[in-house]
């Protein structure tokens, strides 16, 4: 498993630090990112408080996390992605201050996933912003992170809704899910749950303008696992089953073969045991974060 030191990965990514009157801690990209660390303190306010804010368009609100899209007076036209992490009881946050740099630790844990995907080539969001908000007791109360965002793409799942009952459409919309699964195989990465939500298309049909997004539980090994490629193809493919048949998703797996080039007819059969294991299995996420690691 990957053994590098996840302090000094988002160090080196994020050189600034800042910190201002709200016991607020940053580590920055660099210094145009000041004003914006400033006004997203007041924007999770906003959002908590229910109260109206032109520049806060809020996209998931649950107990454990907050994700909005914000922009900044300092980047025109430019707007980002907010994933607050709060810690609610003292418990969480003494639970949350023992892990230290742990990868557990939410927003520090996907920060540093994103930048390790983008050294090993995958697309994903750039990562401007890794923030701490502490209480009065000196805990840690809230955990930010501030990303690019991917505003003129669409998920996987919103274009096989919008193209439901196109079976063309619909395979196009899959086959581009192809690279990024295998620049998941070539990365080593156990990204333990893909799903329809997780990768978003460009506008221009290029796989250069492709994503994948959300690196929350995310690990890294030392050496690809045809076994993990499998797992996570038969993961997004059950999602896919809501839209397509299985005679399509069948297909499309063995697009996936060939793009790997499994020719030999043992191999090929072996893996597509593999699939269809995964793909009429539900895992624990114990289990599904063994995958790869052998």
């Amino acid at each position: 498993m990957l053994s590098s030191n996840k302090r000094e990965i988002l160090k080196t990514a994020l050189r600034l630090k800042y910190s201002d009157s709200r016991r607020a801690k940053w580590l920055l990209k660099d210094k145009s990112l000041i004003p914006l660390a400033k006004s997203v303190l007041s924007d999770i306010d906003k959002c908590y408080e229910s109260a109206s804010g032109h520049n806060v368009d809020v996209i998931k609100q649950e107990d454990n996390r907050l994700v909005f899209r914000t922009k900044s007076s300092s980047s025109p036209g430019k707007s980002f992605v907010v994933k607050v992490f709060p810690l609610r009881c003292l418990r969480h946050r003494l639970k949350y201050h023992s892990m230290k740099y742990k990868h557990s630790r939410f927003a520090f844990g996907e920060a540093v996933s994103l930048l390790i995907a983008s050294e090993r080539g995958l697309n994903v969001p750039k990562v401007y912003c890794y923030g701490c908000i502490y209480g009065c007791s000196g805990l840690i109360k809230m955990s930010v992170l501030i990303l690019e965002d991917l505003v003129h793409h669409s998920t996987i799942g919103e274009l096989l809704k919008l193209n439901s009952g196109n079976e063309k459409k619909s395979v196009e919309i899959m086959n581009r899910a192809i690279p990024i699964l295998i620049g998941l195989y070539k990365a080593a990465c156990n990204y333990i749950n893909v799903n329809l939500g997780a990768i978003m298309l460009g506008e221009d049909d290029s796989n250069n303008s492709d994503y994948i997004l959300d690196f929350e539980y995310a690990t890294f090994f030392d050496n690809p696992s045809l076994e993990l490629l499998m797992f996570e193809a038969a993961n997004l493919g059950k999602c896919c089953r809501a839209f397509v048949t299985d005679k399509i998703i069948s297909e499309w797996r063995d697009k996936l073969l060939d793009a790997i080039e499994v020719a030999d007819h043992v191999d090929r059969g072996k893996l597509i045991e593999r699939f269809n294991y995964f793909f009429c299995t539900t895992l624990s996420r114990n289990k599904r974060e063994k995958i790869g690691a052998s």
